[in-house]
């Protein structure tokens, strides 16, 4: 056999991505010699990267801009192992769990659990990649990439699965291809076209992120309990990622006997280290345009927020895309600033869609406590009593503190704030103290569309604080 591995979009991804993230396969280019002009004396547009593009439409002309290769400040885009930064131990263990893999063994499951932003799925889809790779003589490695959060049924998870892994490659030229549909078959049915696609390969590594979305952990014991049941004959490695950490003791006994794991928790990302990422992907930039202070000030961004490098990446791209709108020549801390609250208010606006009034309420009593109070953290009494000045003023109804504390563990839980105990003393006892992740002030305006609260003004919020 040739070393093998999947087709799927994710697969090409990273195996037929370059490092600088560009496909060759996709760019099609012009016969204009590079640097040439049009018919109408204008340059060719150019993808960032020296390959020169004809654009007949005045509607996307491009002038030069700040990017020179924007796919490197794409979240998910895969970097070499040397932008790869302070993940050294982790791409260690992962690679000791898939190493039998490489020799035509059977890889070992892993758990990793950590939060959003902290090089799960980076480094976890970089040392499969390797791994591919490295496959001796004719050993076949299939691998797959899985978002749960897209496909979170048990068949969405099978189906899926298949459809990545069966590449026409695998198949002898005299053998039919199998056929794995998104739907129209019974649940063995799918299963069984999965264990026949599998038997092409010697071992394949199934990475499962937001593995804590599906809406079954049964799935989980299929694959792990595969080769046990005669099933395929492919040794199957599980790369199980969730956000949260508690979230693989709570599987199902049986699920648990079968899917034994190495477990991994990533730790968040210092500034120091998100600058470092940040200029490992500096050259996704032309050459002069970041001023000095870009970097420290994405990185002092993103290190307020537990340390999340997508969106140290997303807020870096977002700003170069903001001075690229506005025809600048330099990347400026003022673009990071307007970038970062844009994002800021995209990202809760998208929280608050659809929650509750009382959701909303909790939310104006924290972003007030924190804009108008000196203290970072501030502990639960003190929110409730700010909120219950709120609901007063817009005669809404109050709700006990037994329920103002499950909002506040909602709130947690989207990263909307961070909570930690505090012990307040002699005789005063331990007390949960919350911290907002978000700009105050943009949270404000957010709540404040909201018709029922335009009675409160911000003067009054100081009061309330």
């Amino acid at each position: 056999m040739s070393n093998g591995t999947s087709t799927s979009d994710e697969s090409r991804d990273l195996d037929s991505t370059s490092s600088d993230g560009q496909d060759d396969q996709s760019r099609v280019q012009t016969s204009e010699p590079k640097g040439s002009p049009d018919e109408n004396g204008k340059p060719p547009s150019s993808d960032g990267d020296g390959q020169q593009f004809k654009v007949d439409d005045p509607l996307f002309s491009q002038r030069k801009g700040v990017f020179q290769n924007k796919e490197m400040v794409r979240v998910g885009w895969v970097p070499d192992g040397d932008r790869i930064v302070g993940r050294d131990d982790y791409i260690s263990t992962i690679s000791s769990c898939l190493n039998d893999a490489v020799y035509g063994g059977a890889p070992n499951h892993i758990s990793i659990t950590g939060k959003t932003g902290t090089g799960k799925s980076l480094v976890s889809r970089y040392v499969t990649r390797r791994a591919v790779n490295a496959a001796v003589d004719d050993i076949r490695i299939g691998h797959t990439y899985l978002d749960c959060s897209k496909s979170s049924t048990e068949v969405q998870v099978i189906s899926t699965i298949g459809q990545q892994l069966n590449d026409e490659d695998i198949y002898d030229e005299d053998e039919d291809i199998v056929k794995m549909p998104d739907t129209g078959l019974p649940k063995d049915k799918f299963y069984k076209r999965l264990w026949q696609i599998l038997d092409h390969y010697d071992s394949a590594i199934i990475i499962l992120d937001e593995v804590d979305l599906l809406k079954s952990d049964h799935v989980l014991m299929s694959l792990a309990k595969a080769v046990e049941s005669n099933d395929t004959s492919c040794q199957i490695g599980i790369i199980a990622i969730s956000n949260q950490i508690n979230f693989f003791d709570e599987l199902n006994p049986r699920t648990k006997s079968a899917f034994q794991t190495q477990e991994l928790n990533f730790d968040p990302y210092n500034a120091n280290q998100i600058q470092e990422i940040l200029r490992g992907r500096d050259d996704a930039f032309r050459d002069g345009v970041l001023t000095g202070e870009v970097i420290p000030l994405v990185a002092a961004f993103s290190a307020q927020e537990h340390g999340d490098a997508r969106k140290a990446m997303r807020l870096f791209r977002t700003a170069g895309e903001l001075a690229d709108r506005e025809g600048a020549d330099l990347v400026e801390e003022d673009h990071v600033r307007r970038a970062q609250d844009a994002l800021e208010k995209d990202r809760f606006r998208d929280f608050l869609q659809g929650t509750p009034t009382q959701m909303k309420a909790a939310c104006l009593s924290i972003a007030a406590k924190s804009l108008y109070s000196r203290d970072d953290y501030i502990i639960t009494g003190e929110l409730y009593d700010a909120y219950q000045q709120i609901t007063n003023a817009i005669d809404m109804d109050t709700i006990g503190i037994r329920r103002f504390r499950d909002i506040l563990d909602e709130m947690q839980l989207s990263q909307v704030i961070e909570t930690k105990e505090v012990n307040m003393g002699k005789g005063g006892g331990r007390h949960n103290s919350h911290r907002l992740l978000h700009n105050p002030e943009a949270i404000l305006d957010i709540v404040m569309e909201d018709s029922r609260f335009g009675d409160i003004s911000k003067s009054s919020l100081k009061r309330f604080a």
